[in-house]
């Protein structure tokens, strides 16, 4: 036991001689909530998780300026963080009276997406290239994306209102 103790201070005095800084305390964490939700950007309540092995899946992408990806729906809960741009999200419509069937929004740098959840939809850029993090949680196995065919609508000339429920808080960890 002594040794132990005379091996600490001699690796203090040491260290201290060396000149190698301590560390220092930098004080409280402090973090924040970018999106806590139960519902996508729609107002759709999500669904209950599946039963199952969990898997959480975290892209990184990238989306060329004037871009349109195609058509498609996740079957699992998602959320989008805008690293960089500004992207326009449509949704078909499903005869709720909305001209054109469509309904939109559009996110910007810093903004999460709630992502929709079996609901057919697409984004696109306009001049800027955006820049994606998403968070898919889903099953083991399952798939996070399904492509899906549907006529091209040409994009909108006007901008898009932002999404529902982009509200962010601060707290101290």
């Amino acid at each position: 036991m002594p040794f132990n103790i005379l091996a600490t201070v001699f690796a203090s005095l040491v260290v201290s001689s060396l000149g190698i800084a301590q560390p220092a305390h930098a004080g409280a964490a402090e973090a924040k909530t970018l999106l806590k939700t139960t519902q996508s950007w729609d107002g759709t309540l999500y669904p209950a998780y599946k039963p199952g092995q969990p898997e959480i899946t975290v892209l990184h992408i990238e989306i060329p300026p004037h871009s349109t990806l195609g058509w498609h729906h996740h079957p699992v809960i998602n959320a989008a963080y805008v690293l960089k741009g500004r992207l326009t999200v449509e949704k078909r419509d499903q005869g709720n009276g909305a001209s054109n069937g469509l309904t939109t929004c559009s996110v910007a740098t810093g903004d999460v997406l709630p992502e929709l959840v079996d609901q057919v939809h697409r984004g696109y850029t306009g001049d800027e290239p955006v820049t994606l993090i998403v968070f898919y949680a889903s099953t083991a196995g399952e798939n996070i994306t399904v492509p899906d065919a549907f006529p091209v609508s040409v994009a909108q000339t006007q901008p898009a209102p932002p999404c529902r429920g982009l509200k962010s808080s601060t707290s101290t960890l």
